[in-house]
């Protein structure tokens, strides 16, 4: 009995050792970025080192766009020269400006589409050639809580100094909104914001005078109208009003857009929309924020008439109503 006895004890001590050092090697294998924050000296020397990797290449991407006596930043994302950049430095279409590279070269570029709402813009090189570049992350990838490094040219380009990098962390993100705590400065806006596998995950737009409100771009803005910048059309927040009005208050969540509020007498409210329900997509196209929305909606004409999927609660549904005109 007491040799049973004793195997047993055995067998349980040896499970429980093994539990620990399983336990033990999960802890050691979670990568430093990954943690919620670093925990030693350790952690933050691996972050230094995992942004070390990346950076070099990155930095070749960055560029400075100049035009008139105004600059900004950009990154190029295609080897054929295509450079993305904030809406408020590009601006209108067909404009001309000269991309700086990082060893101080100019050369001559034109201005593509892009969105006042997201304020993401877009620049072709005219030079042909095979340009170094920055591979933009996949949608959704980046989170609230990934670090993050901005790279620009704040106060404009110096070539001694070169760019300046800051690292950071996401602290809130929307898809036609995302916001670190990457100090940005003037010079920096229309740069790239990068994840630590050196993909763009944002572009520099909006800089405030505090540490934790520096506004990006995020890059989902400029995958889901690729096409529409690449052809140099602008989503304007002016022509966008004059078209069809909804009637909805949103908020994006992790369900999907969600409606907080109705406005009285409005096309959603006689349709048939109720509060809490859920957009899922209009005509068949999916709609998953509210730049998306207000795109969709606002480049019909008022009395078009929409089909419009809806969750609500457990169930799906659809609505068939006609867009009403917005309110002077």
């Amino acid at each position: 009995m007491r040799t049973f006895q004793n195997k047993l004890f055995f067998t349980l001590v040896t499970c429980l050792a093994w539990s620990v050092a399983t336990l033990a090697k999960e802890v050691e294998d979670t990568k430093a970025w990954e943690k919620e924050v670093p925990e030693n000296k350790q952690d933050l020397l691996a972050i230094q080192t995992k942004l070390q990797s990346v950076l070099t290449k990155a930095k070749e991407a960055v560029v400075a766009v100049q035009s008139g006596g105004g600059a900004g930043s950009g990154v190029i994302v295609s080897k054929d020269g295509l450079v993305l950049t904030a809406g408020h430095i590009s601006g209108r279409p067909g404009r001309s400006v000269k991309i700086v590279l990082p060893d101080g070269r100019r050369v001559d570029a034109v201005t593509l589409g892009g969105s006042e709402i997201s304020d993401s813009g877009m620049c072709r090189i005219k030079e042909e050639g095979k340009w170094p570049f920055s591979p933009m992350a996949e949608k959704g990838k980046s989170q609230v809580g990934d670090w993050c490094f901005a790279l620009g040219h704040p106060g404009g380009f110096f070539e001694k100094r070169g760019m300046v990098m800051r690292i950071g962390r996401v602290i809130h993100k929307r898809h036609a909104t995302l916001r670190t705590d990457c100090r940005l400065l003037g010079g920096d806006s229309g740069g790239p914001l990068f994840n630590l596998d050196g993909e763009v995950i944002g572009i520099h737009s909006r800089i405030a005078m505090t540490d934790d409100a520096n506004f990006h771009a995020p890059i989902e803005s400029y995958h889901e109208h690729w096409d529409l910048f690449k052809e140099g059309q602008m989503i304007s927040r002016r022509d966008l009003q004059k078209g069809g009005f909804l009637g909805v208050g949103t908020e994006e969540t992790e369900e999907g857009l969600k409606i907080l509020d109705l406005v009285k007498e409005s096309a959603a409210d006689k349709g048939g929309i109720l509060e809490a329900d859920v957009i899922i997509a209009i005509d068949g196209e999916p709609i998953d924020s509210q730049e998306e929305l207000f795109i969709v909606v606002g480049s019909r004409e008022p009395d078009d008439e929409v089909v419009i999927d809806l969750r609500r609660g457990k169930k799906e549904l659809t609505i068939t109503l006609k867009l009403g005109k917005r309110p002077e």
